[in-house]
């Protein structure tokens, strides 16, 4: 993702408020091998506090994922909020600190990469109805029947 400038925002009152359309595609933001992400899209809103600039917003990742029943591809939009603040004053505090950089630049790169492996589902699935894979011979239900007669236990 590219850097926001907010210098504009650095030299305004205590209070005030930019916002940013986000529409970018995610490059190697370092997701699970899992995970493809395709596209980040939502309104990035950064406010001047005292110290810091809070940056938040509601976003939409368009991601493939691989189905957790058939292993097949499949597109999902995993939507995430994001709310983190980043310091104006770069010689205080840690290494992990957000800050603004020396251009009056924010990176998001970061806090958008752990919002969306937080917001992944659990269980990825493709289709409700998804007929998963075949345990006895691998055949993806989805696409064929299979020849297998496998016993169904029944419950008691």
């Amino acid at each position: 993702m590219e850097k926001i400038n907010v210098k504009n925002l650095l030299i305004s009152e205590v209070g005030t408020r930019l916002i940013f359309d986000i529409n970018e595609t995610i490059k190697a933001i370092g997701l699970p091998t899992e995970v493809e992400g395709k596209k980040v899209v939502g309104k990035l809103k950064a406010t001047r506090l005292e110290d810091t600039v809070l940056v938040s917003g509601e976003f939409v990742a368009g991601t493939v994922l691989i189905c957790d029943r058939c292993l097949e591809n499949f597109k999902a939009h995993i939507p995430f909020t994001l709310e983190r603040e980043y310091n104006l004053n770069r010689s205080k505090g840690s290494a992990e600190e957000l800050i603004v950089d020396k251009f009056s630049e924010i990176d998001v790169t970061e806090p958008v990469r752990e919002e969306i492996i937080l917001a992944i589902p659990m269980k990825n699935i493709c289709d409700e109805k998804c007929g998963g894979i075949c345990a006895k011979c691998g055949m993806n239900l989805n696409k064929e029947e299979c020849k297998c007669k496998i016993k169904k236990k029944r419950r008691k």
